[in-house]
């Protein structure tokens, strides 16, 4: 859970944190109520400084400030704000196909875009009826409070905002890039190597579809080709949808790594009871 999390704290490193989980610190209400364990490892300032960075981000947390995050989250501990951060219909699963590999030359056909309930298509010159105009995918996402891709840091994300640099559009929401952190639990290959790993599946139509075919079905799509345009879209809109369960996979896999192999739960109040029995 977000509120487990200390790591955004100025000066706290990944064994400090695993050390105040390890002393039954598990949540930011535990760190509240209980300064005094965390002073045992961190000293009294630094003990004070991290109760004062958990009381900030608390109130951002409860005002839906995503911004705050963004600002704040160390980026590579962003697969964190999976939960906590906002409601699935809040978050924006998001994918791109283009032309090529190079933002600024090659262009954007179709931008996915998935929230857990649906899922959206933003097509390139004329959308088929039930997708819509590309530029109005800077409308839409405004009102997301977290972005989810799949190497959207080094490619979806710089490419979507060159593509809207006119209109000054950039990303304001933290995002989350689940390649990373799948990497860092051993699944290889890209996105559809890693979803067979975890058992996500894929209609048959598109299940052995790679991103090279993408291109060219926008090209059969240029010429007429009705077919290829739907399963174009049917493509980058499963790639979205398909993020939900891989994102949920890759969450669950990490937490139990990182935390929960660290953490241990104390009832403080029975301690101190019986420690005061003693006496």
């Amino acid at each position: 859970m977000l509120t487990s999390s200390f790591i955004f704290a100025k000066g706290m490193s990944e064994e400090l944190e695993r050390a105040l989980w390890a002393k039954g610190l598990t949540t930011w209400d535990a760190l509240r109520k209980h300064r005094g364990e965390a002073i045992e490892i961190l000293g009294n300032n630094r003990a004070q400084k991290l109760t004062e960075s958990v009381a900030e981000a608390q109130q951002a947390l409860e005002r839906k400030d995503h911004a705050w995050f963004r600002a704040h989250w160390p980026e590579r501990e962003n697969w964190r704000l999976w939960k906590g951060l906002a409601d699935q219909e809040r978050i924006a699963l998001v994918d791109i196909e283009t032309t090529g590999l190079t933002p600024g030359y090659d262009q954007i056909t179709v931008i996915g875009l998935a929230d857990g309930t649906s899922a959206r298509a933003f097509v390139a010159g004329k959308p088929q009826a039930g997708d819509e105009m590309l530029p109005r995918f800077i409308e839409v996402i405004r009102s997301y409070q977290l972005i989810v891709t799949f190497n959207g840091a080094a490619f979806d994300v710089p490419f979507i905002e060159k593509h809207f640099r006119e209109a000054n559009f950039h990303f304001d929401q933290p995002h989350i890039d689940l390649m990373p952190p799948a990497r860092s639990l051993g699944l290889g290959g890209g996105l559809k190597d890693m979803e067979k790993a975890l058992g996500i599946t894929r209609s048959a139509e598109i299940k052995d579809m790679r991103g090279h075919e993408a291109i060219q079905l926008w090209g059969a799509w240029r010429n007429g080709d009705l077919a290829a345009y739907k399963k174009l879209t049917t493509y980058c809109k499963a790639d979205c949808v398909n993020l939900k369960d891989f994102a949920e996979a890759v969450y669950s896999r990490k937490w139990a790594k990182v935390f929960t192999a660290h953490a241990r739960e104390f009832d403080f109040d029975a301690i101190k009871g019986q420690q005061q029995s003693l006496f």
